[in-house]
């Protein structure tokens, strides 16, 4: 390739960049969010395995609600943690009347953290079921907000997590997710589905039915991308994706970059299933880190590639500004920085991670 013609294709890709970028701007304006005054119950599902140092708190944001405990139950499902995680739960349970610990049960048909999640769906009372991860924390208007949503219909609901910022690791991480999952709920007021986490999700009980539940999905890491992709699948119910501080889910953050590496491998691996626009995305994004340092190695050409890089951070810098400033969270903006060169460097790596390294570990456990 000549040097003009590697030149031409790098501007090309930075413009179908910046298309990207203002498709997903469009989302967020077109986004819907409608709230409804009917309240129906719900079943808060916690999966936990291990998770003694994080429960706790978890449990305890869940169960401070503004709405009624008697209106939604909290299940803890304890996945054969071997440290304090069900002890904890149990203390809990005197203090609050809403929360339930059950034990996974032996399943053949169920691997992976769906085994723990059916368990829970199978006991759930609520006609929506609510989840959430056990190193998470809620906010006190979490589970009736997300409820609110139901409007006839409706039968999911996807939710935005971000991480805890204490320091620049964890706010790059946060501004990563906030990246993610606006185009997640960007492409939802496209009517393209790009997936939604596993620790702000939200579905009818009725629609889990409809596909069969966990035991008849096929195995899967991201095992939330999976059902909410079946139950789309059968076009009976609407997607909604809220951004909305009142409910926003925080997470802690991996806190080493091996962790952090299992995590985008799982991810990456569970998402070779996305949607085809989904795949060019990626692709479009992929070319964009990579030919810009061809270029400079290549023929020493600092300014153009400085250029190209400062208009790809202009596009991301106002999308994530966009989304965080929908949370109230605009301070994390401070960590953009980081976030810039820690997502140039994984949508490299990424791709290699995830059809080099077939096995995923989780939570001690190999698939």
């Amino acid at each position: 390739m000549t040097l003009l013609s590697l030149e031409s294709v790098i501007w090309l890709v930075l413009f179908a960049y910046g298309l990207q970028a203002l498709f997903f701007l469009a989302g967020l304006r077109k986004l819907r969010d409608a709230r409804t005054e009917t309240l129906r119950s719900v079943s808060v599902i916690v999966a936990a395995r291990n998770e003694e140092r994080t429960i706790g708190p978890c449990i305890d944001s869940i169960c401070r609600q503004t709405m009624s405990p008697s209106q939604y139950e909290v299940l803890v499902v304890d996945d054969e943690s071997t440290d304090g995680t069900a002890e904890i739960v149990r203390q809990r349970a005197v203090q609050y009347a809403n929360l339930r610990l059950l034990s996974v049960q032996k399943d053949p048909n169920l691997r992976g953290k769906s085994r723990p999640l059916a368990a829970g769906i199978d006991a759930a009372q609520g006609e929506i079921i609510l989840i959430t991860d056990a190193d998470c924390t809620v906010p006190t208007t979490w589970v009736e907000h997300t409820a609110r949503r139901y409007a006839d219909g409706v039968g999911l609901v996807g939710g935005m997590t971000l991480q805890r910022s204490d320091d620049g690791f964890g706010g790059m991480q946060s501004i990563d997710w906030a990246y993610l999952l606006g185009i997640a709920a960007s492409g939802v007021a496209w009517g393209v589905s790009f997936g939604s986490i596993g620790n702000n999700l939200s579905f009818r009980k009725q629609a889990y039915l409809d596909v069969g539940g966990y035991r008849a999905l096929p195995f899967s890491v991201t095992e939330d991308y999976t059902l909410v992709a079946a139950i789309l699948r059968t076009r009976s119910w609407k997607h909604v994706y809220p951004i909305d501080p009142t409910v926003l889910v925080e997470s802690a953050p991996c806190h080493s970059i091996p962790s952090l590496v299992k995590q985008k491998h799982r991810w990456g691996r569970g998402g070779l299933d996305v949607h085809p626009i989904g795949f060019l995305i990626m692709a479009v994004s992929w070319l964009l880190h990579v030919l810009p340092f061809v270029y400079l190695v290549g023929w020493g050409a600092w300014g153009h590639t400085l250029t190209v890089l400062f208009l790809k951070s202009v596009f991301d810098y106002t999308f994530v500004n966009a989304v965080l400033s929908r949370l109230n969270r605009r301070h994390e903006l401070l960590y953009f920085p980081a976030f810039e060169v820690y997502y140039s460097a994984y949508v490299v790596v990424l791709p290699l991670l995830v059809f080099l390294g077939r096995r995923v570990n989780w939570k001690g456990r190999t698939y």
